[in-house]
């Protein structure tokens, strides 16, 4: 897969569901660069996604958008659309959902010279053990993982990928994700935060419920102590009160209504991030990636579920610290070592 810039290879992004999270906007970086770049590209996604939605204003001519998502193993009408690209001059194929290989490996086999990458996240979900299953990820040509134990645990999972499976550490543009640029009380005083207040913040996402209810369960312990209850407040970035009755009652539950701010989304991550005083990730089932890095990089402590890649990057306690994944009690335990 060695190519000069001036011959590099039409390429073929399959974003196959209809999630947008840490992940796919990651992956959407990919695409925007190639375009950057004036390399060719074709997306096939699912219609009316916000992948969808985002990558409009760069051509409609490079999307192939899908009224549904395939189905996960040997959807024949989506055979029909995958090889009409490859015939078409599609010369790699990147899949960014691992759910859909089914669907896509076993129709790739009759293009042997075109290139097959795989991006996966730490949760890798099963040991190869069916004949056509090894058959059919053997024609991956590349599995790439953000960590180096994450390519260790696949290497023991999976040993006919060993081989293949590539670590690529998880960039960032520091003229982005520079504290410099950003003034951080604007944002604090959107939500309504005095700049002594310490605050506690997460972002939030719909496929991780349980962890938001950790975050909260953990405030609810951490504030009893009056004197931390007086100078900290936590958010949750990306949430709103309708839709998500359940976290209110969990508010409500513990008469948190003043210490618990539901914040809506913002386009500025690095604003969010720098604007925070710790950032807490306290899922492992999320991947460990780029948000907790990119709070690092803002100069925000961190607090994370300790999970495959975790370790990695808070080292020894010098970035941040680990949590058992979803143990709200660990949480403020960890909240007051730093805050205290």
């Amino acid at each position: 897969m060695d190519f000069s810039l001036h011959e590099f290879p039409e390429v073929l992004f399959l974003f196959l569901s209809s999630k947008f999270g840490e992940d796919e906007q990651l992956a959407l970086e990919d695409v925007f660069e190639l375009h950057a770049y004036g390399l060719r590209w074709k997306v096939m996604c699912i219609e009316n996604t916000e992948i969808h939605h985002r990558l409009v204003p760069f051509g409609r001519q490079n999307i192939i958008a899908l009224k549904e998502a395939p189905k996960p193993v040997l959807d024949r009408d989506f055979k029909v659309l995958l090889q009409a690209q490859m015939d078409a001059g599609i010369g790699l194929v990147h899949c960014y959902d691992t759910n859909h290989l089914g669907s896509i490996l076993p129709w790739m086999l009759k293009y042997p010279k075109v290139p097959v990458i795989v991006s996966e996240g730490p949760q890798v979900k099963k040991t190869i053990r069916h004949f056509f299953q090894s058959l059919f990820y053997s024609r991956i040509d590349a599995l790439l993982v953000p960590s180096a134990t994450l390519r260790r645990r696949i290497q023991q999972m999976r040993p006919a990928l060993a081989n293949k499976v590539r670590v690529v550490h998880p960039g960032l543009d520091f003229n982005i994700f520079n504290p410099d640029h950003f003034d951080f009380t604007i944002l604090r005083k959107k939500w309504g935060i005095d700049p002594n207040i310490y605050v506690v913040g997460m972002i939030a996402s719909p496929e991780y419920i349980k962890a938001q209810a950790a975050f909260i369960k953990a405030a609810a312990s951490f504030l009893r102590n009056e004197e931390l209850a007086a100078r900290t407040k936590f958010v949750i970035v990306g949430i709103e009160s309708k839709g998500n009755e359940e976290l209110v009652d969990l508010i409500t539950q513990f008469h948190l209504q003043d210490h618990i701010i539901f914040a809506p989304a913002e386009e500025s991550i690095p604003k969010v991030l720098g604007s925070l005083d710790v950032y807490v990730l306290p899922s492992s089932k999320a991947m460990f990636g780029m948000q907790a890095i990119e709070a690092l990089a803002m100069g925000t402590p961190i607090i994370c579920a300790a999970g495959p890649d975790s370790s990695e990057w808070t080292g020894n306690s010098q970035s941040g610290l680990l949590m058992r994944s979803g143990d709200s009690f660990d949480l403020q335990r960890k909240l007051r070592m730093i805050l205290e």
